[in-house]
C-alpha cells in the first residue's frame, strides 16, 4: 500500500515535470522576441518581457518537486557517497523530517496568506500596460510547497519503509 502512495505522488512529480519542461524552450522563444522587438523594431512590450517572470516562476517553482524526484538540488556530500544504503536512508529520512518539513511548514505559514491576500485583490502588475495576473505569479510559490511537500511525503514514507525493512 504504501509503496503505491509513493510510485503515485513520484509519478505525478514526473507527469508536472514533462509538463513543465516546454517552459524554457517558451522561455528563449519569448525572450529572442523580446529582444528582436527591442533592437530590431524599435519598440517594446511590457506584457511580453513581465511574461518571463512567469515562465521563470513556473518553471524553477513548479519543477522543485521534479527535481527532488530526480536527485537533481545541489547536494554537499563529503560522506553522503560513502555511506552504506542503510546510512543513506537514515540521512534522507532524518534529512527530511528535521530539515525539509520544518522549512515547508514555515513556508506554508508565511506564503498563504500572501498568496490569498493577492488573489482577494486580484492583484495586478505595478506598470500600466503590465500583465494583471500577479496573483498567479505569486501562487507558483504554493505550487512549489506543494510539490516539495508531496515530495517530502514520499521520502518519508520511502526511507522509513528502508529503515523498517532492515531492523
Amino acid at each position: 500500500m504504501t509503496a503505491r502512495v509513493v510510485e503515485a505522488l513520484d509519478a505525478f512529480q514526473e507527469k508536472s515535470g514533462h509538463v513543465l519542461a516546454i517552459l524554457p524552450l517558451a522561455l528563449v522563444l519569448i525572450q529572442f522576441a523580446v529582444v528582436l522587438m527591442v533592437y530590431v523594431f524599435a519598440t517594446g512590450s511590457i506584457q511580453l518581457q513581465e511574461s518571463l517572470q512567469y515562465i521563470n516562476a513556473m518553471m524553477f517553482l513548479g519543477g522543485a518537486g521534479y527535481t527532488a524526484v530526480k536527485d537533481g538540488h545541489v547536494r554537499v556530500d563529503i560522506f553522503y557517497s560513502r555511506m552504506s544504503e542503510r546510512g543513506q536512508a537514515i540521512v534522507n529520512f532524518f534529512g527530511t523530517l528535521l530539515l525539509l518539513v520544518p522549512f515547508l511548514i514555515l513556508f506554508w505559514i508565511s506564503a498563504l496568506p500572501y498568496v490569498l491576500d493577492s488573489w482577494s485583490i486580484m492583484e495586478t502588475s505595478v506598470e500600466a500596460s503590465g500583465l494583471p495576473f500577479v496573483y498567479i505569479l505569486k501562487s507558483t510559490l504554493l505550487l512549489f510547497a506543494l510539490t516539495l511537500s508531496l515530495h517530502a511525503v514520499a521520502d518519508l514514507i520511502r526511507f522509513g519503509g528502508k529503515l523498517k525493512r532492515r531492523t
